[in-house]
């Protein structure tokens, strides 16, 4: 056998030892843990076996070569796409997805645009802000992030993010919307004199 082939065996057999060693303390009798409280049973005895399914579907592709990092984006996309505006929903599951990838850009926008839809806007622009950082020339970001000021009543700095969206796109649609907004802007002023 070639060393691979060797590399390959030995990754398998110490997944089968992890996994069996964790089912074995799992079930181990005699065991203490904490007593769930009656919310938590009647959220579903079913969500140990769905722990479980998940764990073996993924030692199932991990086994068959399936691409593990493909089927996790693919479940963060089916998850965010089912996502309803102003419910709520979803919020807790993409924070838990952050714990694990806080640089996600894409999540972080999701969840932002979820706290924004929630009326959570300080979650929202503190969340925009995170993805900001981490990724300063996204014009959708900057738009939202400024609509988010906006509805708090903080015009300067609404104005200050749609002069961003139009530094990064001039002759985009986005910035046409930041344009027209930051003229909804100055005629209020105008207005207000």
């Amino acid at each position: 056998m070639d060393m691979v082939t060797v590399l390959i065996v030995v990754g398998v057999v110490l997944l089968l030892a992890i996994i069996i060693i964790l089912v074995a303390v799992k079930d181990k009798p005699g065991q203490t843990t904490a007593q769930p409280n009656a919310e938590s049973q009647a959220q579903g005895a079913d969500s140990g076996e769905n722990k479980e399914s998940a764990a073996l579907k993924r030692f199932k592709q991990v086994i068959s070569g399936n691409d593990l990092q493909k089927q996790m984006k693919q479940e963060e996309e089916e998850l965010l796409t089912k996502y309803t505006a102003g419910t709520g929903e979803g919020i807790s599951e993409v924070e838990k997805l952050l714990v694990s990838d806080p640089n996600n850009v894409d999540l972080l926008d999701w969840l932002a645009f979820m706290y924004y839809s929630n009326n959570d806007i300080n979650k929202a622009i503190e969340t925009y802000k995170k993805a900001l950082a981490i990724k300063p020339n996204n014009e959708n970001q900057h738009y939202y992030l400024a609509n988010s000021y906006f509805k708090k009543g903080m015009q300067q700095e609404a104005q200050k993010e749609w002069n961003e969206v139009i530094r990064l796109k001039p002759n985009s649609k986005i910035a046409k919307n930041a344009q027209e907004r930051i003229d909804f802007i100055s005629g209020s002023k105008k207005g207000e004199s």
